[in-house]
């Protein structure tokens, strides 16, 4: 009787360990499923806002909206579709919208594209590009491609532009013409 009841606590524990092994197998990928979930998003999200604050004097450093958000788990990038962005600072407010826009090395970069236009209502300004790079840290953006800045008194064109924001500094390469509205006599 007693072999009986070993050879039946041996069959259950074998019965046992051939699940666990089984489950272990199932709770892989299949093959050819690793670039799906390393691809896949972990998060995805319609009608966002989002606010950046200094760590220096806690004040608002810049306010985000967007129609779609997605966000990956295995790669520092964040996509979104139309987002706007509203930053003030002693130069007036700043408005960027665009077609897409992408979050990178955690929130300091936000690169537009698309139909990227800015604009600052106090100083009466405007810009149109196809990108624009805003980098948080140092609220410096810059434009690699053509650049079309619009004001009160004329319009100029460039190939590239940067833009310290906190400055008031704009500076601008390649190829700049500007024409200007001269004052009626």
């Amino acid at each position: 009787m007693k072999r009986q009841g070993l050879l039946s606590a041996t069959g259950i524990l074998l019965l046992g360990l051939v699940m666990l092994m089984t489950l272990h197998e199932w709770d892989s990928n299949l093959p050819g499923e690793d670039q799906a979930v390393l691809t896949a998003p972990a998060i995805v999200a319609t009608k966002i806002t989002a606010r950046a604050f200094s760590e220096e004097n806690g004040e608002l450093q810049y306010h985000l909206i967007a129609d779609n958000l997605v966000q990956y788990d295995h790669n520092p990038l964040t996509e979104m579709t139309q987002p706007q962005l509203a930053m003030s600072n002693s130069q007036g407010t700043w408005t960027i919208t665009s077609e897409n826009g992408t979050v990178q090395q955690n929130g300091k970069l936000i690169v537009f594209s698309g139909a990227v236009e800015t604009r600052n209502r106090d100083q009466k300004i405007e810009m149109d590009s196809d990108e624009l790079r805003f980098n948080s840290d140092t609220n410096v953006a810059t434009s690699p491609g053509d650049t079309i800045l619009r004001f009160e008194s004329g319009e100029t064109r460039a190939g590239a532009l940067e833009a310290d924001l906190d400055k008031g500094v704009l500076s601008l390469d390649q190829g700049v013409e500007s024409e200007f509205n001269a004052p009626a006599s």
